[in-house]
């Protein structure tokens, strides 16, 4: 099982709002429970697959105002524990737009650093992105193709490509595709 826990690191004077917010709009996401919120700053949820978990933290890197927990707890049904996990992985502070994980049982450590690893390079990438970039990925994600892309913003396909290009697009989708693959090893738990 798999959870998410978001904290708040921005600068938003009605935080409060903002993070009441924020768990309704990535509720919404595919696969992903209500977000509980959990005092002013942080919100949690428990996310039925990799993919679904990637897309929440993309979400959250992408912003740059969120620390995030990901709670890996294979074989159980457990939604408390594994959000408990998520939880625990932020203990000790994180700052904003980083990736803490923790699974359990613990001896699957390596695994948790390499995940959160992937993420900090999809974070980096993220937070190098202009705005033309991230409109034109955010298209590219919604399911467009290039050429649907870049009718809709009103530009030429070459532009489009380059914007992609630019936006480090090709880096994002093997990352998430890194990280869900980790992910989906490890919520299988330890092999024997």
């Amino acid at each position: 099982m798999l959870a998410v826990h978001a904290r708040y690191r921005g600068r938003e004077a009605r935080r409060a709002l903002l993070v009441k917010r924020s768990a309704e709009a990535l509720s919404t996401l595919d696969g992903v429970g209500e977000f509980q919120v959990l005092g002013v700053e942080d919100i949690c949820a428990v996310v039925e697959s990799p993919e679904a978990l990637c897309d929440t933290v993309m979400a959250l890197l992408s912003d740059g105002s969120w620390a995030i927990g990901i709670g890996i707890v294979p074989g159980t049904s457990d939604e408390q524990l594994t959000r408990d996990t998520a939880s625990g992985s932020l203990r000790g502070g994180a700052r904003a737009a980083t990736v803490k994980v923790a699974a359990l049982p613990k001896g699957t450590s390596t695994l948790a650093e390499d995940i959160a690893a992937v993420f900090a390079l999809m974070g980096h990438v993220l937070a190098k992105r202009t705005t033309e970039g991230r409109e034109a990925t955010s298209l590219v994600r919604s399911g467009l193709n290039q050429n649907e892309a870049a009718e809709e913003l009103g530009i030429s396909k070459q532009a489009m490509s380059q914007r992609l290009q630019a936006a480090g697009w090709q880096a994002e989708t093997a990352g998430w595709r890194l990280a869900v693959n980790l992910l989906t090893r490890a919520d299988a738990g330890p092999r024997d």
